[in-house]
């Protein structure tokens, strides 16, 4: 178990005052704005009088319990007084806050209910589409997916693609199932171009690539001047790894369509998504070549040119954003290739620049983390307590952050105490109790880790994050080698393509003796995560293969990048001694 949860957020606005006066000791920002209410956040409305008392006191405990960040609990209240009146606005606050607690079947019950109320609702539909896919109710699920085909106003073609999108939010393990409900609604609509396309975009999210392949051949065939259809032929065969043909597919494209950079762009981010790395940097090279300033491009091989450390480069495509339309996404990534270089007071001058837009959540958690690596540990737990203060909306991610700073510094009592009280108002909450197991797991107390952990699980059997961290914390801490590789075995089905779980399956094969099988799973996580605990396993099992030199060769490289690890500084002592 290594990181502590990003929990998702809305791209709210919360301007602050640049972290930098911090670093000199000063009192930590205030936030100068508030973020701008959405619908999640607004009251909802009391029911008329004629409602009766009983309503009125259901919806006032509910709105107690939202703002006590209790979803759970709101949503129960909601859905109580959704007995007696006929409320769709509320009936969609209870279904979301239903969803935010993961608590499936009051989501349920808020849907049924939202759409009883409002038959026309496509919302409603999705959700109750979406937990019934999850409880292997194939009939619900596709009527309900049929009804938003059927209803959708902008057609057919476009209901289709509507319930695809839908679909492809199924779990892995439930791509079968997903790609059965597609293909009987296709087969309604022979004539309709989106039938194959639908069928096309679930079959490329679970990895069905001949029915890919042959239905876009179909869409394509059906519309053969639809630039969309063209655009997911291309994707299918990026995808298939036929970049030869895609390449060839998108300069025919480009040569007839005035909006040329928008499907180089297009096409860049299918190759990325497929892993294409070096297709993806000779579009984005060819779009500057065709439009120098393009400023998409510019930007995407600036992040690609941080993740290969190549600096100077990515800073050279930066600079020139910075008072541009993508000034915030700019300043945002010259504070992470500075943080990347060590040089943490830049790095913060440039996260403190990101005063809006969908990033300044993590900047102003950036400015704290940077704040404390330049010691001032105690002024980053006093702007994170502010912010909790001000925008208790936020206030779950920015406790993780302050704990997390915490157990960095291996200040364990401070951060359990932190988790302990945000717990007290949200004990149910997955991402607190798993962050509190991290520390459990530092302060040697196992039993307390995997008790919330089990917690966790109980709650969201296919929270991948959970099942990997308690297996591996077994195969690391205990003797329970089997019940280890059973939980990260789930979590690789899960999650199959996440390095860090398999990273911990081949540690847990080492662990149970299978030496060879550890090794090419552990050069395949470091070969797509080479981080330095990976570096750690992969250079203890080469030694104990006799690979010695290979070993210090992967350990040498980590440790010049990550001097004070411990888990890297704890293998190499022990094995080189």
């Amino acid at each position: 178990m290594r990181l502590f949860p990003l929990i998702r957020h809305s791209g709210l606005s919360l301007l602050l005052v640049a972290g930098t006066a911090l670093a000199a000791g000063k009192p930590p920002p205030q936030a100068a704005t508030p973020p701008v209410a959405t619908d999640a956040d607004a009251p909802a409305s009391a029911p008329e009088s004629s409602a009766g008392a009983e309503a009125q006191f259901h919806v006032m405990a509910g709105e107690m319990a939202a703002g006590r960040h209790q979803p759970e609990i709101a949503a129960r209240e909601f859905v109580a007084a959704l007995q007696s009146v006929d409320d769709a606005d509320l009936a969609q606050r209870a279904t979301a806050l239903a969803i935010a607690a993961h608590d499936e079947a009051l989501a349920l019950q808020a849907a049924q209910r939202w759409l009883q109320i409002d038959p026309t609702s496509m919302d409603a539909r999705e959700v109750i589409a979406r937990v019934a896919l999850s409880h292997h109710d194939l009939a619900t699920t596709t009527a309900q997916c049929q009804a938003i085909v059927e209803g959708h106003s902008g057609g057919i073609d476009e209901g289709l693609r509507i319930a695809a999108s839908i679909l492809s939010q199924a779990s892995p393990e439930d791509g079968d199932a997903a790609m059965s409900v597609i293909q009987q609604l296709a087969a309604q609509y022979p004539k309709n171009v989106g039938a194959p396309h639908a069928v096309t975009l679930v079959a490329l999210r679970f990895n069905k690539d001949d029915i890919a392949d042959s239905a876009s051949q179909q869409a394509l065939k059906m519309a053969p001047d639809d630039r969309d259809e063209k655009l997911l032929r291309v994707g299918v065969l990026a995808k298939l790894g036929r970049i030869d043909e895609a390449d060839a597919a998108v300069d025919k494209l480009v040569k007839k369509d005035p909006k040329a950079d928008d499907m180089r762009l297009a096409y860049a981010k299918l190759l990325l998504e497929s892993n294409q790395r070096e297709p993806a940097r000779a579009q984005l090279q060819k779009i500057l070549k065709h439009t120098p300033n393009q400023s998409d491009a510019m930007f995407a091989l600036a992040v690609m040119a941080i993740n290969d450390k190549d600096y100077d480069t990515a800073e050279n495509y930066l600079k020139p954003l910075l008072e541009g339309e993508r000034s915030e996404d700019a300043a945002f990534q010259l504070g992470r290739l500075y943080e990347l270089k060590g040089d943490y007071a830049t790095a913060l001058q440039y996260y403190g620049r990101v005063d809006h837009g969908n990033q300044v959540i993590d900047a102003v958690l950036h400015q704290s983390a940077m704040l404390a690596k330049l010691g001032h540990l105690d002024a980053a737990r006093q702007q994170l307590q502010s912010l909790r203060d001000n925008f208790p909306q936020f206030a779950p991610r920015f406790t993780l952050a302050e704990a997390e700073l915490l157990l960095d510094a291996q200040q364990y009592d401070e951060a359990l105490a932190v988790l302990n009280a945000a717990l007290k108002d949200q004990p149910n909450d997955a991402d607190l109790l798993y962050s509190r197991s991290l520390v459990y797991e530092r302060m040697d107390k196992i039993d307390d880790a995997e008790k919330d952990l089990r917690t966790v699980i109980a709650a969201q059997p296919d929270d991948a994050r959970s099942l990997n961290a308690l297996g591996y914390m077994l195969a690391e801490h205990t003797n329970r080698l089997d019940e280890a590789h059973e939980l990260i075995g789930k979590a690789l089905s899960l999650d199959p393509n996440d390095a860090s779980i398999i990273d911990s399956m081949g540690w847990v094969e080492y662990k149970r003796g299978n030496t060879d099988l550890a090794s090419r799973l552990l050069k395949r996580a470091f070969a797509d995560f080479p981080d330095p605990e990976v570096a750690a396993h992969l250079g203890e099992v080469l030694w104990t293969q006799g690979h010695k030199d290979e070993a210090r060769d992967i350990w040498n490289h980590a440790l010049s990048e990550s001097p004070d690890h411990p888990v890297l500084k704890e293998t190499v002592q022990r094995l080189e001694r």
